[in-house]
């Protein structure tokens, strides 16, 4: 039996493509912690390295001799490309063809993904996508693939900002609250309309709309400014507030900073028939307000119209910010409440709670978020279940334009049998407990929903105890540095970090320090290629692998 060529780097499970793909364990070299390795090969294919002295002809013939096929040459690699007999596993395969005389050398067809991370240049300040594992849910989909419209109900969104207006459909809207009372008020000649307006470009009464948008859908890979959670989702702003009733931060202006059941509820319905149209797909609306009273039934009447369906709309609601009930309209019947979470999968003090979170909420990170601001630019500091709620409204848009066939029920569901337990609300999809009151059933976890979407299982997944390093690719001219994320199951003491060739060799000693700037122990840059991350602690190892491109 001929030595296994080291094995080159593999993803994430990530969903079946065209090219046929199976699993391979093999052994990990010594340096890197010996034990076994698991990569996704190319099944029914291996390679193989004949003496070079050996003719195509005889090749073809040692090869048939066995039920195998020649395939060609790689190039000038030396190395042969063979179709291994009908059936056989890649693991046999290479059993197969190591006992061929001749053969010096045996490989799997390693099968490659491309991991999509962004180029927006303050995509590393965006903490919560890595927190619910965006990266990695990217692979299945960016939420191109259906076209699906995520509406945000708010205060407007600044029609200007470059990560925001690729994104806007071509028509928003505006649904006045109440009637006109002052001079200011009364010169918009649609503030006492009954039905909503259109209103292009459109207009931010406050900066509050603007950074809800930026959470969910803001343009990415673009190059600028922050990623959104849906790559693809288009954007409809649905303005709810008056201009000139609030300051920048949505402070009161003489006026009430403040929008009323009547506004919503216009554009509830408004956005529902939006819904299932050519120019905006499926409709995920978000709705980032609240009140510290009861559902009320003109809001509930909406809202039961929007769901009504099997291709109804998604509805996210922010649960409030008092620390207390959960506020309308995330306590009406038929939407998804979403609490909040801070850096380190606490539940925030402020996020409310109840019953309704429980039954059918999640929370996702809502302390500290990144995202797009008035003026075109950026704000580091979006804090409260406003800005929690949109993540999740990014997410039901990549479930969505994975799974179009899905209901809101559907993808509730799917977003709570999916979440992942942070210590005082780990309940499944189903289930109701006192801890459920202030996580619903967890944090979301955007690759494990989408998996669970497109595979109709959780089988098999690994993605959080695995160790992570991104961006991957490196492209050190875009990205100053690697991040490595190490799970929780192996965060301890004794922490080290070593990054090797893929043949074992030591490149650069990190201690625990959890960066690498592409640089070796001497301070060179190195060269293009794949690289291993072992990282070792008190609690194990495991390893990574990143590409480097210059």
């Amino acid at each position: 039996m001929k030595p296994l060529a080291a094995l080159l780097a593999v993803l994430l499970a990530v969903p079946a493509s065209a090219l046929q793909v199976e699993k391979l364990r093999s052994a990990r070299p010594a340096a890197l912690g010996g034990g076994t390795a698991e990569s996704e090969v190319v099944s029914g294919e291996a390679l193989a390295r004949f003496d070079a002295a050996l003719t195509r002809a005889e090749r073809e013939a040692a090869l048939a001799a066995r039920g195998a096929t020649y395939k060609g040459e790689v190039a000038t690699t030396g190395w042969t490309h063979v179709v291994l007999p009908a059936g056989m596993s890649v693991g046999s395969g290479l059993t197969l063809l190591g006992s061929i005389s001749g053969v010096r050398e045996v490989a799997p067809n390693n099968a490659y993904r491309p991991l999509k991370t962004p180029n927006d240049p303050k995509f590393s300040l965006q903490y919560h996508l890595g927190k619910v594992n965006a990266q990695a849910a990217w692979e299945y989909g960016v939420g191109d693939s259906t076209t699906v419209t995520v509406a945000v109900l708010d205060a407007g969104i600044d029609g200007t900002h470059p990560d925001l207006t690729p994104k806007l459909s071509t028509t928003s809207w505006f649904c006045s609250p109440g009637a006109c009372k002052t001079t200011t008020q009364c010169a918009d000649p649609s503030a006492d309309s009954l039905t909503c307006v259109p209103e292009n470009p459109p207009l931010a009464a406050c900066n509050h709309g603007t950074r809800v948008a930026g959470v969910a859908a803001a343009a990415t890979n673009n190059g600028s400014g922050v990623a959104g959670v849906s790559w693809g989702a288009k954007l409809i702003s649905i303005r709810s507030f008056r201009q000139g009733d609030c300051t920048t931060a949505c402070g009161d202006s003489g006026s009430g900073c403040a929008t009323d059941d009547a506004a919503i509820a216009k554009g509830i319905i408004l956005a529902n028939s939006l819904n299932n149209t050519p120019l905006h797909g499926r409709i995920v609306l978000n709705i980032s307000l609240g009140s510290t009273t009861g559902c009320a039934s003109v809001l509930q009447a909406a809202i039961n119209a929007a769901v009504a369906t099997s291709t109804g709309m998604v509805i996210t609601v922010s649960a409030g910010n008092e620390g207390g009930a959960v506020d309308s309209p995330a306590n009406c019947n038929g939407v998804i409440p979403v609490g909040a979470t801070d850096s380190n999968d606490n539940v925030a003090s402020f996020s409310n709670r109840g019953t309704e979170l429980a039954n059918n909420g999640v929370v996702a990170p809502g302390v500290g978020l990144t995202t797009t601001d008035l003026g075109g630019g950026t704000a580091g500091d979006a804090t409260g279940t406003s800005f929690s709620s949109p993540l999740v409204a990014g997410l039901s848009a990549l479930i969505v334009a994975a799974k179009p066939s899905f209901s809101p029920t559907n993808v509730k569901d799917t977003l709570r049998g999916s979440a992942d337990g942070i210590g005082v609300a780990a309940v499944g999809a189903s289930a109701v407990s006192p801890a459920g009151n202030s996580a619903g059933a967890g944090r979301v976890n955007a690759f494990k929903a989408v998996k669970l979407a497109v595979e109709g299982t959780l089988a098999g997944y690994v993605g959080d105890q695995k160790v992570i390093a991104f961006p991957n690719p490196f492209r050190t001219n875009e990205s100053g540095t690697v991040t490595i994320t190490i799970p929780t199951s192996l965060q301890s003491r004794g922490t080290s970090i070593r990054v090797y060739t893929i043949d074992g060799q030591l490149v650069r000693d990190l201690k625990a320090q959890t960066t690498w700037d592409g640089k070796n122990d001497s301070g060179h840059q190195v060269a293009s290629g794949t690289y291993l991350v072992l990282v070792k602690t008190d609690a194990g190892s495991q390893t990574a692998k990143v590409a480097v491109i210059r």
